[in-house]
């Protein structure tokens, strides 16, 4: 969850910093919040469907990596949220027959 809240906040952080420059927000704010909102719905909806979930987690971490890839935390925060969503994933799937 706290992937996902982060980048909700640095996309709100680069709309304020970025209002002389729009066009570079059509990169910032797509990247930010799109991949805070699918962590944050994949992360709260993991009863629902868990390939889902895991889906929408691993996809909305990689889509927050592109706008956070020059930090040196979030990288290592993204890439152990994508570990962990990909071992947890293989525990609930049931054994092959």
């Amino acid at each position: 969850m706290t992937v996902g809240v982060v980048f909700l906040a640095l996309g709100v952080a680069e709309l304020v910093t970025h209002l002389d420059e729009p066009l570079s927000l059509f990169f910032w704010l797509p990247a930010l919040w799109g991949g805070g909102a699918l962590v944050l719905v994949g992360v709260f909806r993991a009863t629902v469907r868990p390939w889902l979930s895991d889906g929408l987690v691993i996809i909305g971490a990689f889509l927050g990596l592109l706008a956070t890839a020059w930090t040196v935390l979030m990288p290592v925060l993204i890439l152990t949220l994508v570990v962990l969503t990909i071992v947890h994933a293989r525990r609930q799937a049931p054994p092959p027959a």
